[in-house]
């Protein structure tokens, strides 16, 4: 019995130390992984983990600078060397960028750098493991364009790539009409085939070996029968011409329109395949408006429409404003946003006719870094209302007197309320103020004196606040008709002290005058408050013609408020003939 104990215990002593001896084994075998893996850690710290390789590049322990050198180096010469293209006995060559290879370098280096560096240390370890062992390989980012080996294809390699044609309609301008296009079968080279030799290439950076194009059949989308929807639409586009293309850049400025014609059209057009509504697993011929060409149609008008933003400017030097200029958003065409709604109101044009054939661009808008309303406390804030006349066909000497009288007048504020005098302003008349002698009426004739001509601003001053709603308080109309104040009956003489013109500023705030000559048209511009006022000016009305010149006109102004019509004011002429006023040309001393 006691034999037996005695069996017993020393068995079970043997098997723990067994036991204990396999712990320990297992003990150290983890120390010497965490030991190894430690020295792995270690020495791959801010490298790349030894015996890591990308396309055949070995840079295990390197650093991210020399990795960037030594791939940069190997991907430099693939770049350079060619490409051998061979179908049966032709051959064509091509660097890798004309068949659309574009390797990224940086973001290769991203996912080299990464690998045995991530936050999983049990992913890290076998990351590492693997590399030490040549088992892991980065491929190397990049992309194949497929535009640009498209490009190379049809330009390069059109002796045997010649898709079908689809069967379409192209317009002839001997017959002024469409002419069919028959459809045709094509054989093509197999870009799926060529794509995956391509990226071979790629895989380890070697222009090694020939790439074998194979050919396969190309058919047509669209055949013969499958055209007549895409002509009519077609036709119908063309018959619909002209479309105005509306330019709107704000609410208070007048809309441009651009007709897009028939004839523009005609180099829009395109014929494309779309889905058969009849049939989803069948192409017929449909209608487009090509990209390009819509594209160069708007960015001839982008000179017309762009604009830098303009910061307001306001200096007053006494009761001159001596500086001047209203904020002003820039201004730029948006081409690709106006393309897509040309061709969505154009090809699906049953709301288009009801607008008029109008189709209104888009512009975007730039806010200038400082507008008015943050400068201006004279209530000086948008143009109020401008007038404009033609002294074409006048002398030298009158359009000298034209400019300084002009001048006199640009700048000047006019408080509220206050009543506008053109002899107050314009001061005295003389060779000391640099007139030159013009024809000017007087009495019974028409002579030489200083200033002959100023009466060519007066009118345009007079014009600006009939349009800007102005009550007009004297006015006084040439003696006989002058054709550089056509229309007849919308002038104002001036003879200081008398006759003048005068008139009120009933607006909220300060009047601003800005005057200026472009070629031969004269501008005043009356910039102030708007304080919602909408003017109506008909006319002027030319009645009572006579054999000898003579004439009446009549020219009337409307003032409305909040639609409400507020003033109306009616100004007579009473034109005489220009025979009684003859042409003396004395010359002044």
């Amino acid at each position: 019995m006691k034999l037996r104990l005695d069996h017993t215990i020393i068995t079970i002593a043997r098997a723990k130390r067994k036991v204990i001896k396999n712990i320990l084994k297992i003990l150290a075998i983890i120390i010497l992984m965490v030991l190894i893996f430690s020295g792995l850690a270690l020495a791959n710290k801010n490298r790349a983990v030894y015996g890591l390789q990308t396309a055949g590049i070995v840079i295990g322990g390197l650093s991210e600078e020399e990795i960037r050198d030594r791939i940069q180096t190997t991907v430099n010469i693939f770049l350079e060397n060619k490409i051998i293209l061979k179908y049966q006995e032709k051959k064509w060559e091509a660097t890798p960028e004309e068949l659309g290879i574009d390797i990224d370098i940086e973001n290769s280096l991203v996912r080299i750098m990464e690998v045995g560096h991530k936050n999983n240390i049990f992913l890290n370890a076998l990351q590492q493991f693997l590399a030490l062992w040549k088992y892991y390989n980065v491929p190397l980012d990049y992309q194949l364009n497929e535009i640009k080996l498209e490009n190379f294809i049809e330009k390069k390699l059109s002796s045997i790539n010649n898709p079908a044609i689809n069967a379409s309609w192209k317009y002839n301008e001997n017959i002024n009409d469409f002419i069919s296009i028959q459809s045709q079968t094509g054989i093509i080279i197999d870009q799926k085939k060529l794509k995956t030799q391509l990226r071979e290439k790629i895989k380890y950076l070697s222009t090694k070996n020939e790439i074998r194009l194979e050919l396969l059949p190309d058919y047509p989308e669209v055949v013969d029968n499958e055209t007549n929807e895409g002509l009519e639409q077609a036709k119908q586009i063309l018959a619909n011409a002209p479309y105005q293309l509306i330019i709107k850049v704000s609410t208070n400025e007048e809309s441009t329109k651009i007709p897009l014609t028939r004839e523009d059209l005609i180099l829009i057009i395109e014929f494309i395949p779309i889905e058969d509504k009849n049939n989803p697993n069948n192409k017929i011929l449909g209608v487009s408006l090509n990209r390009n060409q819509l594209d160069s149609f708007l960015t001839i008008l982008t000179p017309s429409i762009n604009r830098s933003p303009v910061d307001a400017q306001l200096t007053v030097q006494g009761s001159r404003v001596t500086n001047f200029a209203l904020s002003q958003d820039g201004l730029k065409l948006d081409i690709n946003k106006s393309i897509i709604k040309i061709r969505e109101e154009i090809l699906n044009n049953q709301n288009l006719i009801e607008k008029n054939k109008e189709i209104e661009l888009e512009i975007s808008t730039d806010p200038p870094k400082i507008t008015t309303e943050e400068i201006n406390n004279l209530g000086i804030t948008s143009l109020v209302g401008k007038g404009t006349s033609n002294f074409s066909g006048s002398p030298s000497s009158r359009v000298h007197n034209i400019k300084i009288g002009a001048a006199k007048f640009h700048g000047v504020l006019i408080k509220p309320n206050e009543e506008f005098s053109f002899n107050d302003i314009l001061g005295e008349v003389g060779p000391e103020q640099g007139y030159k002698p013009e024809l000017v009426i007087k009495k019974d004739k028409t002579v030489p004196e200083y200033g002959g001509g100023l009466c060519q601003v007066s009118t345009t001053a007079f014009r600006a606040a009939v349009y800007s709603g102005l009550p007009v308080t004297e006015r006084y109309p040439h003696a006989f008709p002058v054709t550089y104040y056509n229309p007849q009956g919308f002038d104002a003489t001036i003879y200081p002290p008398h006759p003048d013109l005068r008139f009120i500023n009933n607006t909220p705030g300060y009047l601003l005058i800005q005057t200026k000559i472009e070629g031969y048209y004269l501008t005043f511009e009356f910039y102030g408050t708007d304080d919602g006022r909408e003017v109506e000016v008909n006319g002027p009305y030319q009645y009572d013609h006579k054999p000898d010149g003579s004439m009446k006109t009549q020219l009337i102004q409307k003032v409305y408020q909040d639609g409400e019509l507020i003033t109306e004011k009616t100004f007579y002429s009473n034109y005489k003939s220009p025979s009684l006023y003859p042409i003396e040309r004395n010359p002044l001393e």
